[in-house]
């Protein structure tokens, strides 16, 4: 005898008024998300309520509480063809078993590409590459450089369009009164880590009395920071 059916997906609340669209839209990409990751035999019986909650329900909590917090209750013809790759990629990345912290800072970045005079799904996509994995660590040093950027000391590099331009480094980055006991170790990591993500630019300059290595945020370390703030904060503290 087959087992009952399980209950119909409770309906994550809606954003803002005339969100009926928007609901209607996360529904039925909830339902056609379910259908390819889950097959029938590993979704039956108690397992299946446990995995909508955490790979489903969550992350579009998280999703439509963006979207209250960013004003944005109905979509357009042209948001709603971004809207749709940009949250399942969102699905995948819960379904992947992406940290929740890192969760919540897409949903930021996606709310932030659905304000842009043209949204390109292509940029959530590539900033949900970037984001992917991201410890709490090196989300307190995204947030430590963040902070310092306007009181770290400027490089003085031969190249113009560099003299200005803020560095970071272990050494300046421990001398930070916010730097929250990370040690060198914690720093130089951390590092290297956001630079092959494409958040720090590495200075290959050599110069006299250069002890370690400097590096520069990126376009998409502002972009991302501009975006989500709060979210990289709080997830950091």
């Amino acid at each position: 005898m087959r087992d009952k059916p399980p209950a119909p997906i409770k309906q994550p609340p809606k954003p803002t008024r005339n969100a009926a669209d928007i609901a209607k839209l996360v529904t039925g990409l909830t339902a056609a998300f379910i259908a390819q990751w889950y097959p029938e035999a590993a979704i039956a019986g108690a397992v299946f309520p446990v995995i909508i909650d955490r790979y489903v329900n969550r992350p579009l909590k998280l999703l439509f509480k963006e979207l209250e917090q960013g004003n944005i209750g109905s979509l357009s013809s042209e948001l709603f063809a971004a809207f749709i790759p940009m949250t399942y990629k969102l699905l995948e990345k819960a379904k992947e078993g992406e940290y929740e912290h890192n969760l919540r800072i897409l949903a930021a970045y996606l709310v932030g590409e659905l304000k842009q005079d043209v949204p390109e799904p292509g940029n959530f996509s590539n900033m949900a590459r970037r984001v992917e994995g991201l410890s709490a660590i090196d989300l307190k040093v995204m947030a430590l450089i963040d902070a310092s950027q306007s009181q770290i000391t400027h490089s003085s590099t031969d190249e113009g369009t560099e003299r200005s331009r803020p560095y970071v480094s272990v050494g300046s980055l421990k001398q930070s009164r916010d730097s929250q006991g990370l040690t060198r170790a914690d720093l130089a990591e951390a590092l290297v880590d956001l630079g092959s993500r494409g958040f720090l630019i590495p200075d290959g300059a050599t110069r006299t009395g250069k002890m370690e290595e400097y590096f520069y945020v990126s376009r998409s370390f502002l972009d991302l920071m501009d975006r989500a703030r709060a979210r990289v904060t709080s997830a950091s503290t």
